[in-house]
């Protein structure tokens, strides 16, 4: 290695003896430029020309003092930093002046005191998550009070139901004020959406598993049951009502199904993103008890010619929960009027609704975990037998009151499908009897279309043709099979026995109608007479 002579005008004893690590510095402009010892020795250009070209200013001896300079090449860049929401707060912390005491192998450290003061952003933040607290605890209070409603209506105490069930009114009626899917406050918060893979799956996506404790209907499962059991109540009792609430029980029926269209029609059900959350078999139930409500509500303005009330004009949404629930109403919804409704096509939706409720309802005694389940108080215990037996019970009555006899074959058949899917241990007397009363439907109504084509003919007892058609066969075997569930029933021991002698005595009768061989027919009509519910004139008809 060589050594090249010094610049004119600088001499050896002018510059500070750095160890080989350390760099060779001097200002320009105040600006800190920072070279290797090894370059400044080496490079003959720099040492012949870099001292004039930049002004350089010779370093001072050892024993002067130094300001502090920057302890590596890093952090003597000159380099500007990406400005953040902390650097009106955080100061650039001093260094430790180097000293005698300090030496080059010692570590330097920073002293750092952040206090930052809550922003503006922070204190909304935590008012919006203490507005979102209360508003949860507001949806368990819901679900708490319709429990207990729903409790007290099962033990048939109306008075205090309908003021329990006025509670949850008021409380639905706040929600559909606040949110037009209150479903946001109880479902799962939505995932950040992914990045788009490079390449896209051809494949359809599969939708994860829900964890969601509660469906996103939770809350229009509760305003439309709601509605449902306080139209009941007033159905029975009409005092019940008080002056500013609708008088007619088919007012709160109809809101009942808006309100079930509305949680139908949610985005979180129709826009495919998210979890897939399951069906609540629980509205789906009641969604189809109160679509047989509306038929016997249309089937009763039909039959006395009289037209349906119109709409009531309710209030500002503010003042009126019905009002809001005019508000909400989906934009294609088309409302039911009884004046053109006709019972057997609500009765095929109601059917729709009642096959997926049966569908998704659990098969044990456990309650279902898609409903809302409140910590304080329990909804009633579930139970499937009874279920399904509500449910035919429900069809059959309104079954019974259809005008056409094709009508209360087909729907009287469909109870008695619901009925035998009740397990064998819960066929009790009283389920025994109900479907009796099913096939008695179905025949009388066989019963009676072959009357029809008697009288038409010129009814003659010994026409064959009329006995032996197939519609006399299947009123028999429905008769005969009605006869066997009444017996079953009172073999039983069933709580009214009046009731299904009488039952029972019909369904001879009818049977001994459409029966061919005098000699049976003598006889069916001796066992009905023994029965003692119909006399022997009713017989010779």
């Amino acid at each position: 290695m060589f050594r090249l002579p010094l610049p004119p005008g600088l001499f050896p004893s002018q510059f500070v003896a750095f160890p080989s690590r350390q760099p060779f510095c001097w200002r320009k402009n105040q600006r800190l430029l920072v070279y290797p010892l090894h370059l400044f020795f080496l490079d003959p250009w720099f040492m012949a020309v870099g001292p004039q070209m930049l002004s350089c200013r010779p370093l001072l001896p050892l024993d002067v003092p130094v300001a502090p300079r920057p302890r590596g090449l890093w952090k003597g860049r000159g380099r500007k930093r990406q400005s953040c929401d902390w650097d009106n707060l955080n100061q650039r912390p001093a260094k430790r002046h180097r000293s005698e005491d300090t030496s080059d192998d010692e570590d330097s450290y920073y002293l750092v005191e952040i206090t930052p003061e809550p922003s503006p952003k922070m204190e909304t933040e935590d008012e919006c998550f203490d507005d979102q607290v209360e508003t949860v605890e507001d949806w368990e209070d819901l679900k708490t009070a319709f429990a207990s409603a729903a409790e007290q209506y099962e033990n048939d105490n109306a008075a205090e139901t309908i003021q329990l069930l006025r509670g949850v009114l008021k409380l639905c009626h706040r929600f559909l004020l606040l949110y037009q899917d209150p479903s946001v406050l109880y479902a799962q918060p939505r995932p950040k959406s992914p990045e788009s893979p490079a390449f896209p799956s051809i494949s359809p996506r599969l939708r994860k598993k829900c964890k969601c404790r509660e469906t996103p209907t939770a809350f229009h499962s509760i305003l439309g049951t709601t509605l449902f059991l306080f139209g009941n109540i007033l159905a029975q009792d009409p005092s019940l009502v008080l002056p500013d609430e609708p008088s007619t029980p088919v007012t709160y029926y109809l809101n009942a199904l808006d309100v079930f269209e509305m949680g139908d029609a949610l985005p979180s059900r129709t826009s495919g993103r998210g979890c897939e959350a399951p069906e609540d078999w629980r509205m789906n139930v009641v969604w189809g008890r109160v679509l047989l409500c509306v038929a016997d509500a249309a089937m009763a303005h039909q039959r006395t010619n009289t037209r349906a009330p119109p709409e009531p004009k309710w209030p500002s949404p503010e003042a009126s929960v019905f009002a809001a629930i005019k508000m909400r109403r989906s934009p294609g919804s088309r409302p039911i009027s009884l004046d053109s409704a006709i019972p057997h096509e609500l009765l095929l939706v109601a059917m729709d609704h009642f096959a997926r409720g049966i569908f998704l309802m659990p098969h044990n005694n456990v309650p279902s975990t898609t409903v809302p389940s409140p910590s304080k108080t329990s909804l009633p215990p579930f139970s499937r037998a009874a279920e399904l037996f509500t449910i035919a019970l429900e069809v059959l009555a309104v079954a019974e009151r259809l005008p056409s006899a094709s009508e209360r074959m087909r729907w009287a058949s469909w109870a008695d499908t619901v009925l035998g899917q009740i397990p064998t241990q819960a066929q009790t007397a009283l389920v025994a009897c109900v479907r009796g009363r099913c096939w008695l439907v179905y025949g009388s109504a066989n019963a009676e279309a072959i009357e029809d084509a008697g009288e038409a003919k010129g009814w003659d007892m010994e026409d064959a043709e009329i006995f032996d058609s197939e519609d006399a066969q299947d009123a028999r075997e429905g008769l005969e099979r009605a006869i066997g569930f009444f017996e079953r029933a009172i073999s039983d021991g069933g709580e009214s026995e009046d009731e299904l002698q009488a039952f029972l005595a019909e369904a001879l009768l009818t049977l001994a109608n459409v029966t061919k061989d005098e000699g049976t027919r003598e006889e069916l009509y001796k066992r009905a007479q023994s029965l003692g519910c119909v006399a022997l004139d009713a017989m010779e008809c």
